[in-house]
């Protein structure tokens, strides 16, 4: 037996991915990179909303763009190499000026969102008009965010940590905006132009204690990813919505 089959129980992360992808396959932050990259030009300014620490999600946009700024609800942006400036907020009530960014990142903070509506007003709003909304999470009808919503949360902290995770980085999840159908409702009725809105699935991370679970995981990745009729049940929601001028 290969050493790749004498897998013992736990976390595999790397061993496993290189396994059984190639280097060039896009995980679900290579897809965020990737389109922020498309979209962000040298003269913009950007707000990456909910940008907590950046210990998840290292887009390194800082130097790239005229100015990055950070705003989370915690004093964690204050450490977050990722922006140029951080900001203390609230979602639904940004200190910002109305018309300031041309891009707006969201990455994985939609699912913790209770007041939706008014987090997507609020964004539109500091959007310029022709500005962008950047917006990555996990689709509520995938396998794991139904596993994730049967477990109370301090169970999703101790799997987490077990995994590595750091428990700082980890938030309550109310899923109020997490189907292809609720942001598409969701940013329209902000104003915004739904430019693009993808589902997609990527390597299962979260099977990779053991080789087989994760082998399945595979397998359920190939099969949605190659079915178009599978999309409902695919675990990444990707949307770009752009602000109509006015």
């Amino acid at each position: 037996m290969g050493q790749m089959g004498m897998l013992t129980f736990g976390w595999q992360v790397k061993a496993l991915r290189e396994r059984f992808y190639a280097t060039e396959f896009q995980g679900m932050y290579d897809r965020l990179l990737a389109t922020i990259v498309e979209y962000a030009t040298p003269a913009d300014v950007v707000l990456d909303a909910g940008c907590g620490s950046g210990r998840v999600f290292r887009h390194r946009q800082a130097g790239r763009v005229r100015r990055i700024v950070g705003i989370d609800v915690t004093d964690e942006p204050a450490d977050n190499l990722n922006i140029d400036d951080a900001a203390k907020g609230d979602l639904r009530s940004l200190p910002l000026r109305d018309d300031t960014f041309d891009l707006v990142i969201l990455s994985h903070v939609a699912e913790h969102l209770s007041h939706p509506e008014a987090v997507f007003a609020e964004l539109a709003r500091v959007l310029r008009p022709g500005g962008r909304l950047l917006l990555l999470t996990p689709n509520r009808w995938h396998y794991v965010t139904l596993g994730a919503r049967l477990l109370p949360h301090r169970l999703h902290i101790l799997y987490n940590n077990w995994r590595g995770v750091d428990t700082r980085d980890i938030f309550p999840t109310a899923y109020r905006a997490n189907t292809a159908g609720r942001l598409r409702e969701l940013s329209e009725g902000a104003g915004l132009e739904v430019e693009r809105l993808e589902r997609f699935e990527t390597e299962p991370e979260y099977l990779a204690f053991h080789l087989l679970p994760y082998a399945l995981g595979v397998a359920y990745e190939r099969l949605v990813n190659r079915f178009g009729w599978l999309s409902r049940i695919r675990v990444n929601l990707l949307l770009v919505g752009r602000k109509q001028p006015a």
